[in-house]
């Protein structure tokens, strides 16, 4: 866990001995002073302005002509997922350096999913009908979402895992920027519709003072390895992408609040409750 710091001044997270809770979601206007709500799964607190994920990948265009030979479309495709799952690996590496084993589990389980044989066969039966090799990764990954989404909550969960890997696999493709954690010169709140494995396992908690997303819930792993970070988590915070880059926000990760624009005694109230808690 983060050691308890001078959080109005730093935006350094705040830690929680208390068990995380799960607060109800209700409704909030990103962007205005005021309170918003959403599921606190992973306890402590957090100060700083909001950072937004950078570089999404858009969707590859359906219905144009065919791509070309079959047998080297499904070879481009298979090769940009053969990339994909060995940068997953060499995380994962990097997340168990830091004492993150837990993330490089999870990281070599997304690894183990684009290697998937059915995927695989999956590219290659899409190639054979035309499609590019970025439709075609797009469209077999869109069957096991379908699968995933509709097998129960925790299974659910997993649905952000694989669009991380579609998208990383598609920009790749497409030449475009990897999705990722925006740099930094100070502490931020990282806020986003979901996070990927790839980006949390990896993140440095003294820059990240918190994670806030529009999605996710307590078994997604944005939740499971914000606690095993020990940093600050708020999940399913109706509109969170909404607020601005820049935005000061104070998040507790116990309550399920996320404070926009905060004066200072919030702050030092926040500060002095989490050290009381840590006590």
């Amino acid at each position: 866990m983060p050691e308890a710091g001078d959080a109005a001044g730093t935006g350094r997270s705040l830690p929680a001995d208390a068990p995380p809770t799960l607060t109800a979601p209700t409704s909030g206007q990103p962007g205005q002073p005021g309170e918003l709500r959403g599921a606190g799964v992973s306890p402590g607190v957090g100060f700083g302005p909001v950072r937004g994920i950078a570089g999404a990948v858009p969707e590859p265009a359906a219905g144009a002509a065919p791509a070309g030979d079959p047998e080297a479309v499904t070879a481009e495709a298979l090769a940009a997922l053969e990339a994909v799952a060995d940068d997953l690996e060499a995380r994962g590496v990097t997340a168990a350096e830091v004492g993150n084993k837990e993330g490089q589990d999870v990281l070599n389980a997304q690894a183990l999913m684009a290697r998937d044989p059915g995927l695989a066969d999956g590219v290659r039966a899409r190639a054979a009908e035309g499609r590019s090799a970025a439709r075609a990764v797009f469209e077999s990954f869109g069957v096991y979402r379908e699968m995933l989404a509709g097998a129960g909550e925790y299974l659910a969960a997993r649905v952000t895992d694989l669009d991380d890997i579609r998208d990383r696999t598609v920009a790749r493709l497409l030449g475009l920027p990897m999705p990722g954690v925006p740099d930094s010169d100070e502490p931020f709140v990282l806020v986003a519709r979901d996070l990927a494995p790839a980006d949390t396992a990896v993140l440095d908690p003294a820059k990240v003072v918190a994670f806030v997303t529009e999605e996710g819930g307590p078994t997604s792993h944005t939740a499971i390895l914000a606690r095993t970070m020990g940093v600050p988590a708020v999940v399913a915070l109706p509109g969170a992408t909404v607020l601005a880059d820049g935005t000061p926000v104070l998040v507790d990760g116990s309550s399920g609040t996320v404070v926009v624009d905060p004066p200072a005694a919030a702050v030092s109230a926040a500060r002095d409750a989490a050290e009381a808690r840590a006590a």
